[in-house]
């Protein structure tokens, strides 16, 4: 119990002190570096557009497999694996990785033989918005999958709180936009006055 505390509070601050950077091609590169090893779990995320979120090592002999690299960098994982995946709502149970849903990607067979894949829904707002794929060498405790729960609960949250603000904003650029359109010149003109007042 108490080391499950301790990796719990550990997960909770890498999540609250851990920026999120989506100007970058994985905005979750640096969460979940860091909490592969708190999971103690090969991890990699995808949205349901398949693009890469991120993906960490529980152990440093990945870290410099520019296969590897490549594959999350510039490979998608396929629409049947994606959408395979989306239908879960909760956190599946741990299979051996040539009876996943990875069998059919050879690469991670290869690196990955007699690993046990898990995988965790990214979900928010009662949206599926993706999946974490977790790589072990045996099947996740109880208390790897309370860290696992933790870990897709805080992305499924802030990916749906971005994407909601991202939607109300381009709401409030399409009704600026049909207010212009609706304009008069003479209105239009007032209206240029006015901004102009206001920058003033």
């Amino acid at each position: 119990m108490e080391k499950i505390f301790k990796q719990t509070q550990q997960l909770n601050v890498l999540l609250r002190e851990t920026s999120v950077d989506f100007s970058e091609p994985f905005p979750y590169q640096v969460i979940l570096e860091r909490a592969a090893k708190v999971i103690n779990g090969h991890i990699f995320g995808i949205n349901s557009k398949r693009n890469c979120l991120g993906y960490g090592y529980a152990s440093d002999e990945f870290r410099e497999n520019k296969i590897l690299k490549n594959f999350f960098t510039y490979q998608k994982i396929s629409e049947e694996i994606s959408d395979e995946a989306l239908k879960n709502f909760e956190i599946s149970d741990s299979v051996k990785i040539e009876s996943s849903l990875l069998q059919k990607i050879e690469l991670l067979k290869s690196n990955f033989a007699d690993h046990w894949v898990t995988i965790g829904p990214i979900e928010g707002n009662r949206l599926r918005l993706g999946s974490l794929f977790v790589l072990t060498a045996e099947p996740l405790s109880n208390e790897q999958i309370m860290l696992l729960d933790t870990l897709s609960t805080f992305i499924g949250n802030q990916a749906s709180y971005i994407m909601l603000e991202e939607l109300e904003s381009q709401r409030r650029e399409n009704s600026f936009a049909s207010l212009i359109q609706s304009l008069s010149r003479p209105e239009l003109e007032t209206f240029k006055t006015i901004i102009e007042k206001i920058d003033l």
